[in-house]
């Protein structure tokens, strides 16, 4: 197979700047203390918004995603049917997981954790700056299927304004 620079360019290269981060892509986005940034690369993956595409088309076996998490912020408890890799790219990251978050580690710049498919999980920036994280999901956007949320995420959720519609994605009511 032959691709010229500029199809390569085009179709199969995602450059830092013209990359633009989706906000409400979960049923957690209006909670406190959840708020992140997800800059889609490869795959949609798991999202709930439709309207989110990647910046890079095609078929892949995996999903990659750059998530930029202010100060305190982070991700409530949830599940894949896949599994979930994070490194954090410029600070630590707290991760917990277990029915209740129970449990939890602290990550260190470049450190990498693979989540199990269906174990609850979370994370949080414990830092004084915004953090980067590197996350992979594997398996293509048809395999991966929704995120399963705790159901104290889905509780506290209601009357955000933002439900699911019959399709299993997000829309807005307020």
């Amino acid at each position: 197979m032959d691709i010229t620079q500029e199809e390569m360019e085009s179709t199969r290269i995602a450059r830092w700047g013209k990359v633009k981060p989706y906000g409400e892509t979960f049923i957690e986005s209006r909670l406190p203390g959840m708020t992140k940034r997800l800059y889609k690369l490869i795959n949609r993956g798991v999202l709930e918004n439709k309207g989110v595409q990647p910046a890079i088309h095609g078929s892949h076996r995996f999903g990659v995603t750059l998530i930029e998490v202010p100060v305190g912020q982070g991700a409530s408890l949830h599940s894949h049917k896949t599994e979930e890799v994070f490194f954090p790219l410029n600070g630590r990251m707290i991760v917990y997981w277990g029915d209740k978050g129970e449990h939890s580690v602290e990550l260190n710049q470049w450190d990498c954790i693979s989540m199990p498919v269906g174990v609850m999980r979370g994370f949080r920036n414990p830092n004084d700056h915004d953090l980067v994280i590197y996350s992979v999901v594997g398996g293509n956007d048809e395999e991966v299927g929704r995120i399963a949320w705790h159901p104290d995420v889905l509780k506290a959720a209601e009357g955000t304004g933002l439900e699911y519609d019959p399709t299993g994605y997000l829309k807005t009511t307020a």
